[in-house]
């Protein structure tokens, strides 16, 4: 693909939507196209040495409902390493720490409209912070749920974590973790 042109049409939190006018070999589009440019994001399955996996409930504006999910968020901009901003988010969010974070992988979110990637991690031996540098963020309302690691799956085949993200984290940290699925 070849970019012709890029306008921002509307730079906000936490994307910019741009037009697109771009060509391929044998198409020329007649109409541009629209992009959401997003820094990227992590997500990270927390689990406590006793196998409590720590997932937080908080208001989610595209549902006008409260969701329960995996800890995760925007990666800032200093933030070079996906591991590092998984460290922050997961005590920003939740209060805890862990000295082991396996990567699980990167995925395009929506690669027809965005253009960012989300980085998934398990993080492993999860303990409550005795000195806390990360707090939520001022419009943040986050709850903690600790759930067994067994109750995950059902939590996701009912519809009890329900977000996209959070789901495709929990299954790809299943075999790290001796998640048995029904």
């Amino acid at each position: 693909m070849k970019l012709i042109e890029k306008k921002s049409i509307l730079k906000t939190h936490p994307f910019e939507v741009e037009e697109i006018f771009f060509e391929l070999p044998d198409l020329k589009p007649s109409h541009s196209y629209f992009r959401l440019a997003a820094a990227d994001w992590v997500n990270v399955l927390p689990v406590t040495a006793n196998g409590q996996v720590i997932l937080i409930r908080q208001p989610r504006v595209g549902t006008m409902n409260f969701v329960l999910e995996t800890p995760g968020g925007v990666m800032d901009p200093h933030e070079k390493d996906a591991t590092m901003a998984a460290a922050r988010e997961l005590e920003e969010e939740t209060g805890f720490v862990s000295q082991r974070f396996l990567p699980l992988g990167s995925i395009n979110p929506n690669p027809a409209i965005m253009t960012n990637r989300c980085h998934f991690f398990v993080a492993l031996g999860c303990q409550p912070t005795t000195n806390r540098k990360h707090f939520p963020d001022a419009d943040e309302r986050i709850t903690l749920e600790l759930v067994n690691v067994q109750d995950l799956d059902g939590l996701v085949r009912t519809g009890q974590i329900n977000h996209a993200l959070a789901c495709l984290c929990i299954m790809l940290a299943g075999r790290y973790i001796g998640l048995k699925s029904s």
